[in-house]
């Protein structure tokens, strides 16, 4: 089995390198930070190998209180904010391909126990009370992230078999980051990728 890694950042790539590996062959790749970016590597990732399983790791927000700050979640749906029209008034009508569900999750059986989560994929992280209630409201997300939905797409274009974990670093909104528990996310997030290879 030949496994890709992928992560926005160096700190969330470094937790999940130190861990042992049971796979025949992984190679860990950083595709940089938002869809853009993560998009166009991963294209250029996925045309250059072959792989068995991509995985995307990464800390997240959380929208969802039974979510604990640490906790890791296996994303099962994306969404990707701002895809669609806004009215005049306020209503927005989400354009067909703003979800997507990835049909791998129950192909692991030692991530059974970890919840799986809907994501949803911004360009904008906010502290604003009223767009997180808004969010929220609209998209039915448990997490917030800003690649998510790119690094699914990309796998499902180029139909090749994906997972993406995430470890609960904070609550979305809350950006004083002496409230994260980052240490505690990362350090579950391996685990977590340790049982799943």
């Amino acid at each position: 089995m030949h496994y890709l890694i992928t992560a926005a950042t160096d700190m969330e790539l470094a937790a999940v390198r130190c861990r042992p590996k049971s796979a025949d062959s992984v190679t860990f790749a950083l595709t940089g930070v938002g869809m853009v970016s993560a998009a166009c590597t991963l294209s250029e990732l996925l045309a250059q190998g072959r792989y068995d399983v991509v995985v995307n790791v990464g800390i997240a927000g959380t929208f969802s209180p039974r979510l604990p700050l640490g906790q890791v979640v296996v994303v099962e749906r994306e969404f990707i904010d701002g895809y669609g029209v806004e009215s005049a008034e306020g209503a927005v009508k989400i354009f067909s391909g703003s979800e997507m569900v990835c049909p791998y999750v129950n192909d692991f059986p030692a991530l059974q126990p970890y919840p799986k989560a809907a994501g949803l994929t911004v360009n904008l992280l906010t502290e604003n009370p009223a767009r997180v209630a808004a969010r929220k409201n609209l998209y039915r997300a448990d997490i917030e992230t800003m690649e998510g939905a790119a690094f699914f797409y990309a796998c499902l274009r180029r139909q090749v078999k994906f997972l993406q974990l995430r470890g609960v670093s904070n609550a979305v909104g809350v950006r004083d980051k002496s409230q994260w528990k980052t240490a505690e996310a990362l350090q579950n997030l391996a685990e977590a990728v340790f049982e799943a290879l």
